[in-house]
């Protein structure tokens, strides 16, 4: 009963997304199937890559506005904080980056044909890894924003945003650095410096957001990890806003 209309639609959003990762993640071409069945697949595929680039920025949107709407209902300044900080995260990183990650991948893959040995295997192998991790990421951030969409009380708030930033960790964990592909499906694997410094900051934020989540409400320690979080959420923001800004733009030309 207190899940708002815009709850329900972030759920819908992100079901329907997580239904059309795994059944493209599966669907294979099978070698002894007639030229009909594989064209059928093929139409089939076709069809999942264009429906996942309407449904992630509609996911991303509706989680954003839940968030803002439950921001209004905040028991706490850093729960609202975390609210406020999370929504704008949703709407100006997270789904714009995500839906092009989501191409990337699906470009990579497309380009790499399978192969038995040398750097064709390499590549091969890159691309299945980017499309696997980047697929993992999108479903545990979307699962972090639901929860803390749902979410009853202070505490189910500051564990949806570690969800959010343990997804981020996650990706990096299982090879989403070495993987990284570009816009146009190209391997330009990330420097493992780099790599290694996001996942550090990632896990920083997945921490503070557990410790605000276990710690007291109105504690010094909930307050304090609550704005390591936010401060973190809002970096990430402003990161991801010149392009969010240039996709805004694109819209009125």
């Amino acid at each position: 009963a207190n899940i708002t209309m815009w709850n329900r639609r972030a759920l819908l959003f992100i079901a329907l997304f997580a239904f059309d990762s795994i059944s493209s993640a599966f669907v294979t071409p099978n070698a002894h199937s007639t030229v009909y069945q594989r064209s059928k697949i093929s139409s089939s595929r076709s069809l999942v890559v264009v429906e996942s680039a309407k449904i992630l920025p509609l996911a991303y949107t509706s989680a954003s506005a839940a968030l803002l709407i439950k921001a209004t209902k905040a028991t706490s300044k850093p729960e609202l904080a975390v609210l406020l900080a999370t929504s704008t995260l949703s709407l100006v990183n997270l789904g714009p980056r995500d839906n092009a990650q989501l191409a990337s991948e699906k470009k990579a893959y497309k380009n790499t044909p399978p192969a038995s040995s040398g750097k064709a295997k390499q590549e091969r192998q890159a691309a299945k890894t980017w499309r696997s991790v980047v697929r993992i990421k999108i479903i545990g951030q979307l699962a972090g924003l639901l929860r803390m969409a749902c979410a009853k009380g202070t505490k189910d708030v500051m564990r949806g945003a570690a969800i959010i930033m343990a997804a981020n960790v996650a990706f990096f964990l299982c090879g989403g650095g070495w993987s990284k592909h570009d816009e146009d499906g190209k391997w330009v694997p990330m420097p493992s410096n780099v790599s290694s410094a996001v996942t550090t900051i990632d896990a920083i934020l997945s921490a503070s957001a557990l410790l605000a989540a276990s710690s007291p409400v109105g504690s010094m320690q909930h307050a304090i990890s609550a704005g390591i979080f936010t401060a973190g959420a809002a970096m990430g923001t402003l990161e991801g806003l010149p392009k969010f800004i240039e996709s805004i733009g694109g819209l009125f030309k």
